[in-house]
């Protein structure tokens, strides 16, 4: 169940790049979002690069610009794993139609240079109906995966809205992250109860201001409210993800 958490989250970092460009939607709407990672060796991140500049940059800003999709971004991890990815893309539409539409336009073009040098591949089609969108452009993000407890899943979302969304949204209108939600698989590759909270930031410094804030928040808790919090998740399944937004797109 570990080594299953930990390819995942490194899947659903990029998912949440996409919600996270997503402009003054309502966080009741439903985004679908598309993830596609490689593991790429390292002499062949260059290449890797310049296939995305040349082949999903330009479908995925048509598509944006034509309604298709409401925010795309490609992205490369800052953090390496053994068996984690190196590099992605990801894009969101309201219709499971519109991740459609643009990954059979990307597969036209058939496997670049870049993406036939991966040693592994993998794609995630998650969704999320909880979010809030900031202001700026992402540069950085950071992605917290857990087990929610399998019998009451909702109990987590539950926890997560009375006890660190009043922290996420204060610091979002301070600046120090552009987005935050919580995505959960729509195709189910793995245990449904997963849930990953993901976090855009404008720069390295919002990073630093979100964790001092959050831990401030925490350390404010009563012995009943840690209770909650941990009552809620499955013990030691956390794991994080941290990237680079390399190019974004959103209405």
């Amino acid at each position: 169940m570990m080594k299953w958490i930990t390819g995942l989250v490194v899947v659903v970092l990029a998912v949440v790049i996409v919600p996270a460009a997503i402009s003054q939607m309502e966080s009741t709407q439903r985004v679908y979002t598309y993830v596609g990672q490689f593991q790429v060796p390292r002499a062949n991140w260059a290449a890797y690069a310049e296939d995305t500049d040349k082949t999903f940059v330009p479908i995925a800003e048509k598509a944006l610009a034509d309604g298709t999709i409401v925010s795309w971004s490609t992205f490369e991890h800052i953090i390496h794993t053994p068996e984690g990815y190196t590099h992605g893309s990801a894009w969101s539409s309201t219709s499971i139609a519109g991740l459609m539409k643009v990954l059979d336009e990307v597969r036209k073009n058939g496997p670049r240079p870049g993406q036939i040098a991966a040693t592994k591949h993998e794609d995630l089609l998650m969704q999320s109906t909880m979010y809030h969108t900031g202001s700026g452009t992402p540069t950085y993000f950071r992605v917290v995966c857990q087990m929610a407890k399998a019998d009451k899943p909702e109990a987590y979302t539950t926890m997560l809205k009375k006890l660190l969304v009043p922290t996420f949204d204060e610091q979002l209108k301070k600046g120090a992250a552009t987005f935050w939600g919580v995505d959960e698989q729509y195709v189910n590759t793995g245990a449904p109860s997963l849930r990953c909270v993901v976090i855009d930031y404008p720069d390295a410094g919002g990073m630093d201001k979100w964790a001092a804030a959050i831990n401030t928040t925490m350390g404010k808790w009563t012995a009943a409210e840690r209770a909650e919090f941990t009552g809620a998740t499955v013990a030691d399944s956390r794991r994080d993800i941290m990237g680079r937004v390399t190019h974004s797109g959103h209405k």
